[in-house]
């Protein structure tokens, strides 16, 4: 039992997943032309993707379990639900009509039976309106004062609000700038930039060509992704070819990749990376200042 469950695990730690992928496109979406497989264990586990002419079809394999994207739109298709015709409202809206048309004779008395009686009411009104002015004016007055005073104290509360702000602000920076000059933080990321470095450099694929013409509406970000990937072009190969586009919004050109990837390579620097004492410290100073 125990020779079985070593080789299960050295199965998963060290058998590569294999993947290959090229795209190749003009500028939108509807002339890209994409393709991606991945495989592990034997073919036993797979996938692939692909896209061409704005459709995306896809097929997994689990062990002897297959699936594809046709099954999906099928049921999709057979669970709509039939949407049944609506009836004829020809006849009703007819008679709606004729009644609107045809009021009775009593709701014709009862509005002007109304009318009369608002005519009426109003007369009494005007003479209660001249007699309470005064009132009005005095409640108008203590309504703004109340208004002016709720204004002061909002322009109080929001200058309080921003010195509060400026103040917290200035402490965080002193204690970023304590935390990111502590020994014990910089030694922690340190190791694991080195470890990421030494990731990225694994992870690189063995096979990659590209040659990409690529600009964005504003020359400064094409300024930043060239900068990008001038830091990376190490990792990415000399068989990359990129060229910006300073003077408009432009992504067209062809791209293949091709490798392997092994659980052994994320395991090795996850197991340095728990027993190192610095970044554990940095860890729990962390958790500390989130809470």
């Amino acid at each position: 039992m125990l020779v079985i469950l070593l080789l299960l695990i050295l199965t998963i730690l060290f058998y590569p997943v294999k993947y290959r992928f090229s795209a190749k496109g003009e500028n939108t979406l509807d002339t890209l032309v994409a393709y991606g497989k991945v495989s592990w264990l034997f073919h036993l586990i797979s996938g692939s993707a692909s896209y061409e002419h704005g459709e995306l079809k896809w097929k997994l394999r689990l062990a002897w379990k297959k699936f594809d994207s046709s099954e999906e739109e099928q049921k999709e298709t057979s669970e709509k639900p039939v949407v049944s015709e609506p009836l004829e409202k020809e006849p009703l809206e007819g008679k709606k009509m004729e009644v609107k048309n045809n009021p009775p004779e009593k709701d014709v008395k009862i509005a002007k039976a109304s009318e009369k009686g608002t005519k009426i009411e109003k007369e009494p009104g005007i003479e209660k309106e001249s007699g309470t002015e005064k009132t009005k004016v005095r409640e108008e007055r203590r309504s703004e004062n109340v208004q002016t005073e709720s204004k002061l104290k909002k322009i109080k509360y929001t200058f309080q609000k921003l010195c509060g702000t400026i103040k917290k602000a200035g402490e965080k920076k002193e204690f970023l700038t304590a935390f990111l000059t502590y020994e014990k933080h910089q030694r922690a990321f340190e190791a694991v930039k080195k470890e990421l470095c030494h990731l990225l450099h694994v992870l690189k694929p063995k096979k990659l060509q590209a040659n990409v013409t690529f600009g964005f509406s504003d020359p400064s970000w094409t300024g930043y992704m060239l900068a990008f990937l001038g830091s990376i072009y190490g990792l990415i190969g000399e068989y990359v070819q990129i060229q910006p586009d300073f003077e408009e919004r432009k992504l067209e050109g062809n791209a293949s990749a091709e490798g392997k990837i092994r659980v052994i390579y994320f395991a090795v620097p996850a197991w340095k990376l728990f027993w190192n004492k610095d970044v554990k410290i940095t860890y729990k100073h962390i958790r500390k200042y989130i809470k």
